[in-house]
C-alpha cells in the first residue's frame, strides 16, 4: 500500500520542520518534510500530498522556482508560503506564481492550522472531508 501523505513542509530549518510536523501531526494530519528543493520533489509526497508549506529561502533552488515546479506537478493542489522575508515584492512574487496563500514566520499553531485548513477548505470538492483524516 502506497503511503499517503496531507501534507509536505519544505524548509531548510529543521525547527521549523519539526516544528510545524509536531503541530499538524497532532491536529491529525499525515505530514512529510524535505529541506530542500531537490528532496522535495524526489519524495513521493511532492505527487501526492493534499496540501505544501512551502519556505521560499531554500539552500538549493529558488523557492518561487519550486512553488512553479510543485504547480506543474498538481496544479490543483494548494501551496502555502511560510517565510520570514516577506516583503511586498515577495509576496507578490509568491501569489502570481499559484502560492494559495503567505503566513510570515514567525507564527503560532494557531495561525499554522487555520492557514492548512483554509487551504484545504479552499480547494475541496463540495461535500468533501476538510478535516484531517
Amino acid at each position: 500500500m502506497r503511503p499517503r501523505w496531507d501534507v509536505l513542509v519544505v524548509d531548510d530549518e529543521e525547527v521549523v520542520r519539526s516544528g510545524v510536523s509536531r503541530v499538524l501531526s497532532e491536529a491529525g494530519y499525515e505530514v512529510a518534510t524535505a529541506a530542500d528543493g531537490t528532496a522535495a520533489l524526489a519524495h513521493p509526497a511532492a505527487s501526492s500530498c493534499r496540501l505544501v508549506l512551502l519556505d521560499l529561502m531554500l539552500p538549493d533552488r529558488s523557492g518561487i522556482g519550486l512553488l512553479e515546479a510543485l504547480r506543474e506537478l498538481r496544479p490543483d493542489r494548494p501551496v502555502v508560503v511560510i517565510t520570514g522575508y516577506a516583503t511586498s515584492e515577495s509576496l507578490a512574487r509568491a501569489l502570481e506564481a499559484g502560492a494559495a496563500s503567505v503566513l510570515a514566520k514567525p507564527f503560532d499553531a494557531a495561525e499554522l492550522l487555520d492557514a492548512v485548513r483554509t487551504a484545504l477548505a479552499e480547494t475541496a470538492p463540495a461535500g468533501a472531508r476538510r478535516d484531517p483524516p
